[in-house]
């Protein structure tokens, strides 16, 4: 349906176009995309003072879209004053047949930005149609990578979910049915013992203007891995075992924005570390553990999907990031990011760092074998290091 729907937009548009002519559809394009860019400066600005979520979502994208509506709207007017010197006769209809195409050419970049926009949004069933749609995968496959660049801008200014993106471009990602998780997993002894060792980080990133919480795990004496987007920007994150009472200070030792991986040095953290082991495979039981929604400690059965190399983007948006990854059946929303996948006997096996763009029961963690370099290189540290920029979105 939704390919119908763009079908017929493109339809219209070369219609337009062909009643415009190039003149009138190049002046158009320049001002649409020199609208986009200017509001791509300005509006992150004006709506930063909002919350961060759908709602700035929403009003980020709308204005977005009407400054660059209103510059493709103001470049059709002065492209129709032009056009009025163009005299009849074949010239003119090379005009209106090149213009059509220009026409076709401006509404396809349109859908291409706000496809990108919405994939990486927080709505699930929009991106999930967004990846389902043939008319915008071909336009992916054509568009020239130059222009990806500002695509990346586009979605920043939308601000689209902290989560990094696990896979790059906007095809659908590949969901291997499993069996439904093991819910009685979530009573068993061996995730009470592992609760000790679980802790909710909680920061303000100054330089963005933003609290930002998460989940992590006591992974070596005084040490918590989490993730890298969880701190990034907080220059004095804050360690709460369990969720709750006292909040240890920490610092940051060891910072990965591409693996999305960090690890923190708790001075006055008296917990029993967690044990890490190796990796699991496709139809293994799992435990995610943590405090989604900066909400109390959860329990979340799991099961894993499958394992795969994924080429996505660092946790500010910039692609070539190549990850180890579990795809997991498990929901995993914002405060679970850096919260550990358990075995079935307590043990760390991934670090939580991402959900699925188009299935609402498929989230993201590092394997071990991607995990454990930083995590062990983090663990014999005790010097801050930078917790960089804030995280897009």
């Amino acid at each position: 349906m939704i390919d119908i729907i763009l079908v017929l937009i493109m339809l219209g548009y070369a219609i337009s176009g062909f009643r415009q002519g190039l003149v009138v559809g190049l002046l158009s394009l320049g001002g649409f995309v020199g609208g986009a860019l200017l509001a791509m400066v300005f509006v992150p600005q004006l709506v930063s003072g909002l919350e961060a979520g759908t709602r700035r979502s929403i009003i980020t994208l709308l204005a977005v879209i009407f400054t660059a509506w209103a510059g493709q709207f103001i470049g059709a007017l002065i492209g129709g004053r032009i056009r009025q010197a163009v005299p009849e006769g074949p010239v003119a209809f090379a005009d209106h047949i090149v213009g059509a195409g220009a026409g076709v050419l401006a509404v396809a970049l349109v859908l291409w930005f706000v496809a990108g926009a919405v994939r990486g949004g927080p709505s699930e069933q929009l991106s999930r149609t967004v990846a389902e749609s043939k008319v915008i995968g071909t336009i992916d496959d054509l568009v020239p990578t130059s222009l990806v660049g500002v695509a990346d801008r586009f979605r920043e200014a939308v601000g689209s979910s902290n989560f990094p993106r696990v896979f790059a471009g906007v095809e659908p990602e590949d969901i291997t049915p499993v069996d439904a998780p093991d819910q009685a997993l979530a009573d068993s002894e061996a995730v009470a013992q592992a609760r000790r060792a679980v802790v909710k980080i909680t920061g303000e990133a100054n330089s963005c203007g933003r609290g930002q919480e998460g989940s992590g795990a006591v992974i070596a004496p005084q040490r918590v891995v989490t993730n890298a987007h969880v701190v990034a920007g907080v220059d004095e994150p804050r360690v709460q075992v369990g969720g709750e009472g006292r909040r240890y200070s920490a610092r940051v030792v060891a910072f990965d924005p591409i693996r999305d991986l960090a690890v923190l040095a708790v001075p006055k953290l008296r917990v029993k570390p967690l044990q890490m082991t190796g990796d699991l495979e496709r139809g293994d039981d799992a435990i995610v553990v943590g405090f989604p929604n900066d909400g109390p400690f959860k329990v979340s059965p799991a099961r894993v999907r499958s394992i795969v190399r994924a080429s996505g983007e660092d946790i500010y948006g910039n692609e070539g990031a190549v990850r180890e990854v579990y795809s997991l059946y498990v929901k995993v929303r914002p405060g679970n990011s850096g919260g550990p996948v358990l075995d079935p006997s307590g043990n760390v096996v991934g670090v939580v760092f991402a959900k699925s763009l188009d299935d609402p029961d498929t989230g993201y963690a590092l394997t071990m074998e991607e995990a454990r370099e930083s995590i062990e290189a983090g663990a014999g540290r005790s010097e801050r290091v930078s917790s960089g920029e804030c995280a897009r979105g």
